[in-house]
């Protein structure tokens, strides 16, 4: 498991650097960052496959399905600063596709091991409501985009929700889930509010790529290390 940990760490470490080439507007070194951490992530999970104790069910084979998908999304919205402006919200639709498709598999399979506690459904109506209030009070403006915005928010909530549930289970699999849902959720949250909120964040935009690509890696990262334990 040593090599899965350090590969996770060099994850979120080219993350790091794909942030702060964002931040330096340096953008095709930036992507190359950001690609090879996608591929680590990857390799995490194509590794946590071949180091399984029992054969490869259902579950690790979802799993790593959505991280190939994140890794698709990953190639097409991070050329997002590489297109016209006129093209970016068909980018936009066309790199959440295979996150959303992502998404409902790490959902579908985690909820596989138990039906959610009935508290935990509260969740689900969490993050969508955080979006329309953002909208209500300005703080962005997702115009025509702001239904499916909603729908997606409730994903989120299901990621949440999901893997809070296998959590509370504990053993060495549990205890991977407590935070990428969550890491999903800000990471998601702060892709928005940077892509819609601009003029509202002012010098905050600023921080927008760090809550962007260290959440969202991190989750990665902890999913394809579970593909050892489910």
């Amino acid at each position: 498991m040593t090599i899965l940990y350090i590969l996770a760490a060099l994850c979120v470490a080219f993350s790091v650097g794909s942030a702060v080439l964002r931040d330096k507007g340096i953008e095709k070194p930036r992507l190359v960052c950001k690609l090879t951490a996608s591929l680590l992530f990857c390799l995490i999970g194509a590794l946590g496959l071949s180091m399984r104790e029992a054969p490869i069910n259902r579950q690790a084979a979802l799993m790593m399905a959505a991280l190939i998908l994140g890794f698709v999304g990953d190639i097409l919205l991070g050329m997002d600063h590489l297109v016209k402006d006129e093209y970016q919200n068909f980018l936009l639709v066309m790199g959440g596709t295979p996150f959303f498709v992502g998404h409902l598999l790490y959902i579908t399979l985690l909820l596989s091991y138990g039906a959610p506690r009935l508290w935990l459904l509260a969740i689900l109506p969490v993050v969508p409501l955080v979006f329309f209030v953002c909208s209500r009070l300005k703080l962005f403006d997702a115009g025509k985009f702001m239904i499916p915005l909603l729908i997606y928010g409730v994903v989120l909530g299901g990621m949440v929700l999901s893997t809070w549930n296998l959590a509370l289970q504990g053993g060495p699999l549990g205890g991977l889930m407590w935070a990428p849902g969550i890491l999903f959720a800000i990471s998601d949250t702060s892709l928005f509010m940077g892509k819609y909120g601009r003029e509202a964040l002012g010098r905050a935009t600023k921080v927008v790529p760090y809550m962007v690509m260290l959440p969202y890696y991190g989750a990665q990262a902890l999913f394809a290390l579970s593909i050892v334990y489910l």
